[in-house]
């Protein structure tokens, strides 16, 4: 028996090499947080669109006791009537609505739901389980999930016995070089995070079998594949990844000769996947009176005209154009061919396609409105694990460059997410133009820039329009370009659209602002204010001499008082002259 006075070292060397197994995972996370905190920013709420069907299950169960809301009418709660309105999420399945949305991300974030119910008891902040406390509950999971992502990927690159610090490198990059960065922040309560978790953790449990042939991997790798399916149910597909992760066609045979010899742990995984995935078929029962069903309803898969190359490479969403460091990834092909490591090769190549070709059958291929090719996030394990082995395996010197260069990728993506998150980058209409003009560009004026409202020509009709010939202010001075008072314009108030055009030549640098207000003189009264950055006009490339036009939507005003419209010039750090200035005030035709 050992002395009870060793205990507490004990103790502390035990703590100190418990550290010592996550330390590098939590520095990383402790990294990010201080990156999201200093420059991404956080979002004002976690849950958001797609995340609040995911996520909906908690409150619906545990605050509402009603999937569908048929206890809770919309007189008594109409906020809550409208936030699952505008999501969209409850769609018609026969006389019955459905949560189109599967419940495994819920069910990932139910310990910090309860937790975050708790402090909302305790702040009286506790309404319908979207306060404050839920969001930082969520925002939590995911960090959380994103942290047991990485440590599910070091042990597992470490099976593929790759050195710690490429690991590492795999782990930064992961977090720093992907959509990670987003997902694990402003859009927190989407499914993506947490399916890589899964699927990280599935990963290491199927390589752990291949190696040890242990009944305890079988199990916990069935169970895994129930989570993955209620997590998103077409991620199934990452058995198709099994073969690589073999490793050799002798490793993947000897390994399913194990298998079978294995029946009581087969069929307690199979039992142990079907429990999870019933959890869902019971969430559907609940809601439809059905255990199996399809809640997609109106969406699906076209399978005859798969959308590749934009999957891929599109400026709108493209996997490459938003995670530039998969490109690098992708090298690893090329270094097992030259080892001639060809079931690695061809396995990796077939599962790699297949899944590409799924993911960009989608009926909507860009995934709506979201940072890159969301859908492939899941799936980050199978680019980091062919990564890690190609740099691994490389020479000390293309070791240094390759490294180098994925490093690069770092600041572009966290610029870019930066972008999604502050209107700079357009969350679904982006293309090479508009790519272009705004890459790497993070300062205030070329915010909303593409984001501006066109209008169609046929859609209004013009009340009443001015040409003026210039305007001219110098550096750090307010020009006033025009003013009209409403009584010498009688179609005043019928005027929804203010349209002004002018040429320049549209510096990058040029701070100025052209206001437009409406106030009421009299009495000090403002109606309208607005500002946009004078980049905000230009239609094509800067620095290029061009006609640029903005489209101001002016306010519904409903009092008989006399008003005053002004447009000015609010020159900053430079002088500026617009040329053949077109003012136009438009309204709705009859």
């Amino acid at each position: 028996m050992k002395p009870l006075k060793n205990i507490p070292g004990r103790i502390l060397k035990k703590s100190w090499s418990f550290i010592k197994t996550i330390l590098i995972e939590v520095m990383i996370i402790v990294s990010f947080m201080v990156v999201i905190n200093n420059y991404i920013g956080k979002p004002e709420n976690n849950i958001n669109a797609d995340g609040v069907g995911y996520y909906d299950y908690l409150p619906s169960i545990f605050i509402h006791h009603d999937f569908i809301r048929k206890n809770a009418t919309t007189d008594k709660n109409p906020l809550l009537y409208k936030r699952v309105d505008n999501f969209g999420g409850y769609v018609p399945y026969g006389n019955f609505k459905v949560n189109k949305y599967t419940c495994g991300t819920a069910l990932l974030q139910l310990p910090f739901f309860i937790a975050a119910r708790q402090t909302a008891t305790l702040e009286r902040n506790f309404n319908d389980g979207f306060q404050m406390p839920f969001q930082r509950g969520v925002r939590v999971a995911a960090l959380f999930y994103l942290f047991l992502s990485l440590f599910f990927l070091k042990k597992t690159l470490k099976l593929f016995d790759i050195k710690i610090w490429v690991i590492a490198l795999m782990q930064l990059l992961l977090v720093f070089a992907t959509g990670v960065s987003h997902y694990a922040n402003y859009d927190a309560a989407f499914s993506h995070i947490y399916s890589l978790f899964a699927i990280m953790v599935f990963s290491y449990f199927v390589k752990s079998f291949f190696k040890s042939h242990s009944a305890r991997d079988i199990i916990l790798a069935c169970m895994m594949l129930g989570l993955i399916i209620i997590l998103r149910q077409i991620n199934f597909i990452i058995i198709l990844f099994i073969p690589f992760l073999a490793g050799s066609s002798a490793v993947f045979k000897a390994g399913m000769r194990s298998l079978f010899k294995k029946p009581a742990a087969l069929a307690i995984g199979i039992l142990s996947a079907a429990a999870v995935v019933f959890i869902q078929c019971l969430a559907w029962y609940a809601q439809t009176g059905s255990f199996i069903l399809y809640s997609y309803q109106g969406e699906g898969f076209n399978f005859a005209h798969p959308e590749i190359i934009n999957v891929l490479f599109s400026f709108q969403k493209g996997l490459f154009v938003y995670t530039p460091v998969l490109i690098i990834s992708l090298f690893g092909l090329a270094w097992l061919a030259y080892k001639r490591l060809f079931y690695q090769l061809l396995s990796w190549l077939a599962f790699f396609l297949i899944l590409t070709y799924v993911l960009a059958s989608w009926h909507n291929w860009y995934y709506g409105s979201s940072f890159g090719l969301r859908a492939y996030i899941d799936f980050y394990a199978v680019f980091f694990i062919l990564f890690a082995i190609f740099l691994n395996g490389i020479g000390t010197i293309m070791k240094v460059i390759i490294a180098l260069i994925s490093l690069i990728t770092i600041p572009v993506n966290i610029i870019q997410t930066y972008q999604y998150k502050v209107f700079i980058l357009h969350w679904y209409e982006m293309d090479y133009s508009k790519y272009k003009k705004v890459f790497l560009r993070t300062d205030t004026r070329f915010r909303g820039w593409l984001w501006k409202r066109s209008i169609a020509d046929d859609a209004f009709q013009t009340l009443k329009e001015i040409r003026i010939d210039s305007a001219d202010a110098p550096v750090n001075t307010e020009k006033l370009i025009y003013k009209l008072k409403s009584k010498e314009f009688p179609q005043f108030d019928k005027a929804s659209i203010l349209q002004i055009k002018a040429d320049n030549g549209f510096d990058a640098d040029n701070n100025a602002k052209v206001l437009v207000s409406i106030n009421d003189t009299a009495i000090g009264k403002n109606y309208y204010w607005y500002d946009p950055y004078f980049i905000s006009y230009c239609e094509k490339n800067t620095g290029e001499w061009q006609t640029g036009v903005f489209n101001y939507e002016l306010p519904v005003i409903n009092d008989t008082a006399e008003k005053t419209l002004e447009i000015k010039l609010c020159s900053k750090n430079q002088h500026d002259v617009l040329k053949n200035i077109r003012i136009k005030f438009l309204g709705p035709k009859p």
